[in-house]
């Protein structure tokens, strides 16, 4: 079960990424790397696996606008 405090880092954590991953999609491969970098950190930090996690951003992405988060 995820604790209030661990839901809270998880939501800053999709959060974060999501503004890199944005950006992570332009062609600058130096963003790419701190993208990944970022969610490699994440995950150790919420002890996940990176690919959960960056699932858990894209699906973030596609639902931006919506009061999920």
């Amino acid at each position: 079960m995820i604790t209030d405090r661990n839901f809270d880092l998880l939501k800053e954590a999709v959060s974060e990424l999501a503004r890199l991953k944005g950006a992570a999609d332009s062609p600058a491969r130096f963003l790419s790397y701190l993208y990944s970098s970022a969610l490699e950190e994440w995950a150790v930090r919420l002890d996940m696996d990176p690919l959960q996690l960056n699932k858990l951003v894209s699906m973030r992405d596609e639902t931006l606008g919506q009061s999920a988060w």
